[in-house]
């Protein structure tokens, strides 16, 4: 009931809100410049998408098929651009490329296909490793070469898990809003980026439910795309799980995985390292003023708040979000194990995995940012959207476990006397426990870097980091600039810091 009942208030009545909207402005409305808009997104998306799986590929193949010192640090350094805030990863890629690139299509490409490895990485690594390589082997004893062997025997069984990638890929960079408002230019606009200049600048909040609907629909449309083309394709994948990685045999192997694994360290490395350099240098060379300016009112700002308050006001927002989708999400997973209907209400609770940010931000401001029930001047809506993002994460932690630990513990303590909530909780409250702390710190990690939706909600007083960081940015001067990578810097060591809290309670978890 607990989720069934957040998913109704809070997701179900914004997103009915937005659909009333996009019925107000009449039926003269002109879609023609968000379709205009939406082409020119899916043509950035498109190449994107591209470049990310073309530079994925061969890091994914090394990853899954070889063992080689070092290879558990790439493998997590690879994560690490994914699970970052976009607006810090577009500073990184303004202070490192941006002397020598403008704002525009390509420097909003390289950002979105460094964010995006990580996805071609992870969902097509998983896959590969799962395949037979005795058949990889057959054909190069006939002949084939190595190139020639990937695409005849390899590829067909990786088509269903590249499909799934890219479609998951192209909408994050079909949707993307951090990114293109500190990369961008007026050609590289997203319908996101149109929803929040049509709500914060125009106040036309009819025009802005239609353009998110409209992205809606289209993002709706590559999801579904993707998974038919995956399920087609799935029968072709092996069934057989061969995990077992082998190192490399020839020396020209070795000098592939070496290079492969060299510039995938490289490429994440090299945008982070500009940006701790920036945080530390100013024009007259080394320097702490900008760490020391984090507690400032003027240190770049409007005067309405230090960086330092927006810190605290994001630290703030994320444990509400650990702890709101915590409860949620595994609530979620429960019901899949305990009630005929938990497995539709945790299907409910995956959909926010198509919505976007924007879209969710502007349902819940029509539908709670107005009388009877304005809770514009409250600390809630920042959190509930975040939470409504991270529910998705949660129960997709949580649901595998549940499932994957014995059932005949709740049975035992069942014919023992214990009553039904009892034995669930002794069969399953132990692994419970820490896979719900892992879940809310990732949900944490959510909120600390979500840039959409909080643009839309917060207050101009109380910022969130990320809005904080674009407001910095937009406005002129070295110092703004420099204290802009300060804050950024802190959401990078945050963000690192609780990933690998999550990961020492993963490894706690296997333990036990």
């Amino acid at each position: 009931m607990i989720p069934a009942l957040f998913l109704i208030t809070l997701l179900g009545v914004p997103l009915t809100n937005v659909f009333q909207r996009s019925f107000e402005a009449g039926t003269s409305f002109d879609l023609s410049p968000q379709l205009s808009i939406a082409f020119s997104a899916a043509g950035q998306a498109l190449v994107s998408t591209l470049l990310a799986t073309c530079i994925g590929l061969p890091i994914a193949g090394v990853l899954a098929t070889h063992s080689f010192k070092g290879r558990a640090f790439t493998q997590a350094l690879v994560t690490v651009p994914f699970v970052l805030p976009t607006v810090v990863i577009a500073l990184a890629f303004r202070e490192l490329l941006g002397s020598a690139l403008a704002p525009g299509f390509l420097l909003v490409v390289i950002a979105h296909t460094y964010i995006n490895l990580a996805v071609i990485v992870r969902i097509v690594g998983a896959t590969w490793q799962q395949l037979d390589p005795r058949k990889v082997t057959v054909a190069r004893s006939l002949g084939a070469s190595p190139i020639r062997a990937f695409m005849t025997v390899t590829f067909p069984e990786l088509r269903a898990a590249i499909s799934s990638a890219a479609s998951v890929v192209f909408v994050f960079c079909f949707t993307s809003l951090g990114v293109v408002l500190v990369l961008g230019n007026s050609s590289t606009r997203t319908l996101e980026s149109q929803i929040l200049r049509e709500t914060s600048l125009l106040l036309d909040f009819p025009t802005a439910a239609i353009t998110a609907l409209l992205q809606l629909a289209l993002v709706s449309c590559v999801l579904l795309l993707g998974a038919r083309t995956s399920l087609k394709r799935t029968s072709a994948v092996s069934t057989l799980r061969f995990t077992r990685l082998r190192p490399a045999s020839s020396k020209a192997q070795r000098s592939y995985v070496f290079v492969i694994a060299t510039i995938a360290c490289s490429l994440v490395l090299l945008p982070l390292l500009s940006l701790a350099y920036a945080s530390l240098h100013n024009s007259a060379g080394w320097t702490l003023e900008w760490w020391s300016s984090l507690a400032s009112v003027d240190s770049g700002t409007t005067r309405l708040g230090s960086p330092l308050a927006a810190i605290g006001t994001s630290l703030r927002y994320a444990l509400l979000t650990g702890v709101v989708a915590g409860i949620v999400g595994v609530g979620a997973a429960i019901g899949v194990l305990t009630h005929r209907l938990g497995r539709a209400v945790a299907l409910i609770a995956l959909a926010p995995l198509g919505i976007s940010a924007a879209t969710l931000g502007l349902g819940l401001m029509l539908a709670y940012g107005r009388p009877p029930l304005d809770l514009r001047s409250s600390d809630v809506l920042i959190p509930i959207a975040h939470s409504i993002v991270a529910v998705p994460l949660v129960i997709a932690v949580v649901l595998p476990t549940l499932l994957a630990t014995d059932k005949r513990f709740a049975i035992a303590a069942s014919s023992l006397g214990a009553s039904p909530t009892r034995a669930f909780f002794t069969a399953y409250g132990p692994i419970l426990r820490i896979v719900m702390i892992a879940a809310g710190g990732l949900a944490a990690c959510v909120s600390l870097g979500e840039f959409g939706a909080a643009s839309f909600l917060t207050r101009s007083s109380d910022p969130t980091v990320p809005v904080q960081i674009v407001r910095l940015l937009q406005r002129p001067g070295e110092q703004s600039f420099g204290v802009a990578c300060a804050l950024a810097m802190v959401l990078v060591l945050g963000t690192i810091a609780l990933v690998a809290g999550i990961d020492a309670l993963g490894k706690k978890r296997w333990v036990r």
